[in-house]
């Protein structure tokens, strides 16, 4: 099961029927520098983490349960995370049934996020454990069918509570009159009430994460995340991953792969007879087209079609595709999902709705084997999915077959 893609309810449900311990790990799906841990005993929950991010999370749970002062500032020593909660509860001089009772709270918010998930991947860790716990509970106790159903609806627009939200200055007079409307709202009185709007959009320029925007807003996350789906989606503010450098590691990982890649292929590209250019149904050579921000891939993509017989054109700009492919006719088009201003599902709608690339294939590229991905690239028109760094056999045996449907349409 360990990096296997899962449904996060059906593992916990298994495991628990097992009465599995140990620690399960699940991937965010649309942020590879979180995951979270829930742990069991026995197949009973003991309590949800997160491997960073710990102390934002539990900062804003402290005050989303009016805890007061006194949240504890977690220390990176042999002390879990969970004893030192546990230590700082029992220092309020607590009752043990008011303890549990924000335990319980705490894992809930957890297994919501988690369970909210469709697929991610899993990873088991038995030895992984939490000797002596507080409280321990069944799945089925949990009653959390109302919000896990509303946070898998935020989830098709945005990504974790750790997502990172950034508003350019170019934007904010958009985001500015967007949430001036919603300032209207009788759900979002006591923020309008609480905080000046000039003072709630100038949180947004900073890259905090929706759990740090929702302490400064003194909202919950769902909350806010509900009211933000306009900003998103029309991309007046941009989702980043919690920890860039993380992310920025795993790219470099990606970079890696396609080195090594294009170093086991170049001689077999040398050892290839030298193919005649594929030609369009106009006599010309058959065009390209790949829109990535990342000149590695851009090298990828270009050293294995050209190598096929293709031309190939490569645009590292997606704000500026649409310029540049008003006068091209490509036979393909290779986009990457994950681009700076606007991503690839946006770009893929936008071209959809032109009657010139209405019927161009699209084929969507990412870092990630998601099955979410591949279920947001089909909704926004995309003919097919390949997974990067892109196999070159599997690059030109898509290219060729979607060529030739193109050809046979015309």
């Amino acid at each position: 099961m360990n990096n296997s893609l899962q449904n996060p309810s059906q593992v916990l449900k298994a495991k628990s029927q097992e009465a599995w311990s140990g620690c399960i790990e699940f991937s965010e799906p649309q942020d590879a520098s979180i995951s979270w841990h829930v742990y069991l005993l026995q197949g009973k929950i003991q309590y949800v983490s997160t491997t960073v991010g710990q102390q934002i999370r539990l900062n804003y749970l402290w005050q989303r349960f009016k805890l007061g002062s006194g949240c504890p500032e977690l220390e990176k020593q042999k002390i879990s995370e969970y004893t030192q909660l546990c230590q700082s509860l029992s220092n309020k001089q607590l009752t043990d049934k008011e303890i549990k009772k924000h335990l319980f709270s705490f894992i809930k918010e957890g297994l919501t996020h988690v369970l909210s998930i469709q697929k991610t991947s899993i990873k088991l860790i038995p030895t992984k454990r939490i000797t002596k716990s507080i409280i321990s509970f069944k799945l089925e106790q949990l009653e959390l069918q109302e919000q896990i159903h509303a946070w898998k609806q935020i989830r098709s627009y945005f990504g974790s509570p750790f997502s990172r939200l950034y508003l350019e200055q170019k934007n904010a007079l958009q985001f500015y009159k967007i949430w001036k409307n919603l300032y209207t709202y009788p759900e979002l009185a006591s923020l309008a009430n609480e905080q000046r709007l000039s003072s709630f959009v100038s949180l947004f320029v900073a890259k905090s994460s929706l759990y740090e925007l929702a302490i400064k807003a003194r909202v919950n996350t769902y909350l806010l995340a509900k009211n933000l789906k306009q900003s998103i989606e029309e991309n007046v503010v941009d989702l980043l991953p919690y920890n860039e450098e993380i992310a920025s590691k795993l790219d470099k990982s990606i970079t890696s792969q396609v080195n090594n890649q294009n170093k086991n292929t170049s001689n077999t590209y040398s050892k290839l007879p030298s193919k005649p250019a594929s030609k369009s149904v106009d006599g010309t050579q058959t065009l390209i087209v790949c829109i990535d921000d990342s000149k590695t891939v851009q090298k990828q993509v270009k050293m294995t079609l050209e190598a096929a017989g293709y031309q190939v054109m490569s645009i590292t700009e997606p704000t500026t595709a649409l310029k540049q492919l008003s006068r091209q006719k490509p036979a393909v088009i290779l986009m990457d999902i994950n681009m700076p201003n606007i991503n690839g599902y946006e770009l893929c709608g936008v071209l959809r709705k032109s009657i010139k690339f209405k019927e161009v294939p699209i084929v969507m590229l990412t870092g990630r084997d998601g099955m979410i991905d591949r279920v947001r690239a089909k909704l926004a028109g995309a003919t097919d999915y390949l997974t990067k760094p892109c196999d070159p056999n599997k690059l030109i045996a898509l290219t060729k077959s979607l060529e030739t449907l193109v050809v046979n349409a015309h």
